[in-house]
């Protein structure tokens, strides 16, 4: 094993506390990697594949892992009821949640809106596999906060994503279907009223005023683009909040009319 000096790199690239500070570099070996200049040091990542280039378990990640026994439970049980996963590996996707959150923020910073989109998925299922076989109900709950920010960041990068190729229209569409999760989300726990002082609702909205001076939006015709996102993505839920809402307005043009 051979060890190198960091003192000239770090001289050259500065840290700055005031700003997230990452670049890609290409190794001796022609890889691509991420690299973020923090207080101690200079991180590194893989672009692909986990952050940290591990393969827990020779799967990809560790939340593959997970969902291959739940599937081979279910293929021996003839039902999911009854999998869990322990505090311990509850952690464990804890810590590659972790992994992936420092690497969309690198790669929205670097403006890499697709690999935005793939990370903030990535944590979100962890979220949402948390939630339903953690063994106990605390670990279920652990990093639930966070599932706001992470729908912002997703939109976010969707939205960047849309407008770099000219559709606007989708843009608006992502941030209106994060804003509605978001408000779904507040409207689960005992504090709706929180969903007004959200910090990531008042970015989204920003955001989508942006947007809407850019376009001029059909209301139906964009809910319509997040119904079909919705159902296709397989979110139940928000695909039955947003015909509630196609049927209203359709009820109102008929009254209107």
């Amino acid at each position: 094993m051979s060890f190198v000096d960091l003192d000239a790199s770090l001289k050259d690239w500065p840290y700055h506390p005031d700003r997230i500070s990452v670049r890609k570099i290409r190794t001796e070996q022609g890889e691509i990697k991420i690299q973020q200049r923090v207080e101690l040091g200079i991180m590194q990542m893989e672009v692909d594949g986990r952050p940290d280039g591990g393969r827990p378990h020779d799967c990809d990640t560790l939340l593959d892992y997970q969902q291959r026994r739940m599937a081979e439970y279910e293929r021996r049980n003839g039902t999911v009821i009854g999998f869990s996963i322990t505090p311990e590996e509850c952690r464990d996707l804890r810590e590659e949640a972790s992994l992936y959150y420092r690497r969309y923020v690198a790669s929205f910073v670097l403006e890499e809106f697709d690999r935005v989109v793939r990370d903030t998925g990535h944590n979100l299922a962890i979220l949402d596999f948390l939630r339903d076989h953690a063994d106990e109900g605390e670990e279920r709950n652990r990093l639930e906060a966070f599932r706001p920010y992470i729908l912002m960041m997703q939109a976010r990068g969707n939205a960047h994503q849309a407008i770099r190729e000219g559709h606007a229209e989708s843009a608006l569409a992502h941030v209106n279907r994060a804003l509605m999760s978001i408000r779904a989300y507040y409207d689960g726990t005992d504090h709706p009223e929180l969903y007004d002082e959200c910090e990531e609702v008042k970015i989204l909205e920003q955001m989508r005023s942006r947007i809407g001076g850019q376009v001029s939006v059909n209301p139906v015709s964009m809910m319509r683009e997040a119904l079909k996102a919705a159902i296709a993505e397989e979110r139940f839920e928000e695909a039955a909040r947003l015909r509630d809402e196609l049927d209203k307005l359709g009820k109102q043009r008929v009254s209107e009319g």
